[in-house]
């Protein structure tokens, strides 16, 4: 009983720390050891839901990013790197997963269930010898929401000049039934059939990622400016639900930050 409640205390305080600061975080780049460095950006996020309320695509959002000799913070991940050389990080993390959506957030979606973000655990191995890198992450739910596992791969380009870093990249993402069932699926209370929601059950399926980062910093400056852009194309499991509107996601963010350096 003891160890439950602890475990939900935990997820629920992870989960509210990390909430705002999530989808910045997914533009973040780890560039060897950073200060805290938190800031502010403006986030776009077009989710894929039917009649998707264009007041809750765009929002503020905090920027935080630390890199310390065994902690990290990259705004949506936090974690412990259990080794990290030049050419491989392995880390234990947690990740705030900010899919899902609010009944109230599109006119279709009234009668359904909000579909609560949620809070994973897992791990990742980076593998960056020089610019070109390659990531393997995977996280499993653990706030008791969808109760699904996320794995994800993705290829990297980092590359600076002067003040600048560029870093293009592209991946897979494979989502178990659990997951896509959670956030796409219709259940059978959830049935509106003069409105055309049918009950729907997801299955396992990938996603296929590609994006962009650019971030300006000085050398002798605290502060840092970062924006990016990011498009996924949704698999068929997800694009055949009645509640998904297109099979296509595009997140943008531009923000500015200050790095607290001693």
């Amino acid at each position: 009983m003891k160890i439950s409640l602890i475990r939900s205390f935990i997820v629920g305080a992870s989960t509210i720390l990390l909430s705002q600061a999530a989808m910045a975080g997914e533009f973040s780049v780890d560039t060897g050891k950073r200060p805290i460095t938190i800031g502010i950006g403006v986030l776009h996020k077009d989710k894929p839901y039917e009649d998707y309320d264009s007041s809750e695509k765009t929002n503020a959002v905090p920027l935080v990013l630390y890199e310390g000799k065994n902690f990290f913070a990259r705004g949506s991940t936090i974690g412990w790197d259990f080794m990290d050389s030049d050419a491989l990080e392995l880390a234990v993390i947690g990740e705030y997963l900010a899919d899902g959506y609010e009944s109230s957030d599109s006119d279709f979606l009234k009668g359904m269930d909000d579909r609560d973000p949620s809070f994973g655990l897992g791990g990742h191995v980076v593998w960056k010898p020089e610019n070109l890198g390659l990531k393997l992450a995977a996280v499993t739910d653990m706030a008791d929401n969808s109760d699904g596992t996320q794995v994800r791969g993705e290829v990297f380009y980092t590359h600076r000049t002067g003040d600048w870093m560029f870093k293009p990249y592209a991946g897979v993402i494979w989502q178990d039934e659990d997951y896509n069932d959670y956030y796409y699926g219709v259940r059978s209370k959830e049935v509106n059939i003069p409105i055309g929601r049918t009950a729907y059950s997801a299955d396992s399926d990938f996603n296929y990622r590609f994006g962009a980062v650019a971030v300006y910093q000085q050398k002798t400056s605290p502060w840092m400016y970062i924006a990016g852009l990011r498009y996924d194309l949704l698999g068929d499991e997800i694009d055949d639900s009645p509640i998904v509107e297109d099979d296509t996601e595009l997140t943008a963010i531009i923000g500015v930050a200050y790095s607290f350096r001693k």
